[in-house]
């Protein structure tokens, strides 16, 4: 369990379920949210955290401890996971409904 913890993926997981806990705590949300806050902090992290890191990088690479901005970009990745994700979605509804509506009206 160690050596998984210890690997960039594993270290990714845990940044953003500790996110996605911050997140919890900070809204004080009943626990069936706090646990989908940790869920969806972890797997955002795991997948956006690397689409994060080139942005913050600039911005906190020279304090952040070795220059590595990874464990910080998981990290605010999973505290804003579940918002990132709906944004996501909206986008994807956004332009499903925009192409329907195009197939609808022929000009």
């Amino acid at each position: 369990i160690f050596s998984a913890v210890g690997s960039d993926v594993g270290k990714a997981i845990l940044a953003g379920a500790l996110g996605g806990l911050v997140r919890w705590v900070t809204l004080r949300s009943n626990w069936k949210e706090g646990v989908g806050a940790v869920a969806v902090g972890s797997i955002c992290a795991l997948y956006l955290g690397p689409l994060v890191k080139p942005v913050l990088e600039p911005l906190i690479g020279a304090i952040s401890p070795g220059g590595d901005v990874s464990g910080f970009s998981s990290f605010v990745v999973g505290l804003g996971g579940i918002s990132l994700a709906g944004f996501v979605i909206d986008i994807f509804n956004r332009e499903r409904e925009r192409r329907r509506g195009i197939e609808k009206d022929p000009k």
